[in-house]
């Protein structure tokens, strides 16, 4: 997936780790570095952050940057979903990425390119649109 998006916007393929963790390490580390005490899907952390991943973590350390995903949140979400969950994870990576890359959804006009990127780049992957017509799906203007 991350040769595809990197062909779809013509870039080098770029170097990125994923750390698939728990609920509790994703809250550990959304309440670390963004200040809220809850569990969230994705956080992305472009290089030179300051990330702590949890400590039973491989190293993380990357070109592009980190990207940690909570694989019990993926799980729950997609069964609410009703989707299969390896799309919703492939959704998720698609969008930590984009994060790695400048993108981000703070201001309509730049979460709206950044939704239409993920539709585009998804379709193009066999995965169906995770938006439904009327806005978010599964939360991710507020992941990270």
């Amino acid at each position: 997936m991350l040769d595809h998006i990197a062909s779809h916007l013509s870039l080098d393929p770029p170097l990125v780790s994923l750390l698939l963790c728990s609920d509790d390490d994703m809250r550990s580390m959304n309440y670390q570095h963004r200040g809220f005490d809850k569990a969230t899907n994705v956080l992305s952390f472009p290089a030179g952050d300051d990330f702590v991943a949890p400590d039973d973590a491989p190293d993380m350390e990357s070109g592009l940057g980190d990207i940690a995903i909570a694989g019990e949140t993926v799980m729950r979400e997609a069964a609410e979903a009703g989707i299969p969950a390896g799309d919703h994870l492939l959704h998720l990576f698609t969008h930590g990425v984009l994060h790695l890359l400048g993108y981000d959804h703070i201001e309509t006009a730049m979460a709206d390119e950044m939704e239409g990127l993920e539709i585009v780049l998804l379709g193009q992957m066999k995965v169906a649109n995770p938006y439904p017509k009327d806005g978010l799906l599964l939360g991710t203007r507020e992941a990270g």
